[in-house]
């Protein structure tokens, strides 16, 4: 049996164990191959993993898995060809892990204004034999990580060499979510954001002033308006009867087990983020514990961070 037949093998074995389809498993043991050459080539620094991914891996959130690879690329300039060129030479590292990636359809964009940020899309061509998949790469440039990167070991689905790799830190993650909250207003259809602070909301403890920085920083660095009304906290946000449609919608296409209402989502963004954001448009500091047991802040009081 060949290398690529047993590997083949053993994730549809995986399959039936975890009750997932073949192909979502070969997606995401491609998606872990192309992570493990980033990892080992010179540009593992330059990347950053964040997005959907990066959440479906911390959380362990089958709801949040994704095809699509959202990285940030940090002092590196965002031409085309520099960057087609770059993507080239890392899928050109050999691995033991029969997979095959073909360097000469792999092809670089720019992404729409309209899309979740302006940066570069690439499309890679992945092979396990003759059973093939199109990775695509989201590239954004020029964003801040507060407090920093951090050093992240992606799991591998059947035990084989790891990827460590760089990715974003959980603050800045929910900053960035959250400045979008802002700039979108009620014109924001992303239920995903929404989703997203709700659960880690609900799963991690923060330092406040960590968590403060993050958000004053992503906002300054994006340029974002402050209003003393932003619509994410409104009520009337809540009554919009074609955001419970989208929130409802949002949930049962990723079958997130959730029985919260947008109205209960909503309200848990407020308490968790508004007491951030009034400082900061009030230009006072912030200081506090995230309780994730409370689900309050909790001041003068130390909280285990995890």
């Amino acid at each position: 049996m060949s290398k690529a037949d047993s590997i083949k093998a053993r994730l549809k074995n995986l399959a039936i164990t975890e009750k997932k389809q073949f192909d979502y498993l070969l997606m995401l043991y491609f998606i872990e191959r192309i992570l493990y050459r980033i990892s080992v080539s010179k540009y593992r620094d330059v990347f950053v993993l964040k997005g959907g991914l990066l959440l479906y891996t911390i959380l362990d959130d089958k709801a949040r898995a994704t095809k699509d690879i959202d990285l940030l690329a940090k002092e590196l300039a965002s031409t085309l060809d520099g960057l087609q060129k770059i993507f080239k030479e890392v899928c050109s590292i050999e691995a033991d892990d029969a997979v095959r990636f073909d360097t000469e359809t792999i092809r670089a964009e720019r992404i729409k204004e309209d899309a979740d940020y302006e940066g570069v899309r690439i499309k890679v061509i992945a092979f396990l034999d003759k059973s093939k998949k199109t990775l695509q790469f989201d590239i954004g440039f020029g964003d801040v990580i507060v407090p920093k990167a951090i050093e992240m070991e992606y799991p591998s689905l059947l035990d084989m060499d790891t990827p460590k790799i760089k990715a974003y830190s959980i603050e800045s993650v929910i900053a960035e979510k959250f400045e979008a909250m802002l700039y979108l207003a009620e014109t924001n259809s992303r239920m995903k954001d929404f989703y997203d602070i709700y659960v880690l909301s609900k799963t991690f403890c923060f330092d406040g002033r960590v968590l403060y920085e993050a958000v004053s920083q992503t906002l300054q660095r994006r340029g974002t308006p402050l209003s003393k009304t932003p619509t994410v906290f409104s009520e009337e946000l809540c009554g919009l009867k074609d955001k419970q449609i989208q929130w409802n919608a949002f949930i049962q296409r990723i079958g997130a087990k959730i029985d919260a209402g947008f109205d209960d989502v909503v309200l848990l963004v407020k308490v968790f983020l508004l007491p951030i954001y009034e400082c900061i448009l009030n230009e006072k500091e912030f200081f506090g514990q995230w309780d994730k047991n409370v689900l309050g802040w909790l001041h003068n009081a130390k909280v285990d961070l995890i």
